[in-house]
């Protein structure tokens, strides 16, 4: 009988060890919270669409490209 329980007793161990080590290892591993984040975030700001002439294609003003057609209003990229 006292076999059977210091066999429970190992095995209860090295499983709560395991355990412990990987709970270790999971919280080490995760960055600080402070640390993720250092530089403050940019509010994001919404811009207008504006269509071709040519096609009618929405394109944002500031990065529009040529749709590729003839006499159309947007440098190419």
């Amino acid at each position: 009988m006292l076999k059977y329980l210091l066999l429970i007793l190992v095995i209860a161990g090295v499983w709560y060890g395991f355990r412990y080590v990987n709970r270790k290892k999971a919280v080490g591993d995760k960055p600080a919270a402070d640390t993720v984040d250092s530089q403050p975030r940019r509010p994001v700001t919404a811009e207008d669409m504006v269509a071709c002439s040519v096609c009618g294609i929405y394109v944002a003003p500031g990065a529009a490209k040529s749709c590729g057609q003839q006499n159309c209003p947007y440098p190419s990229a």
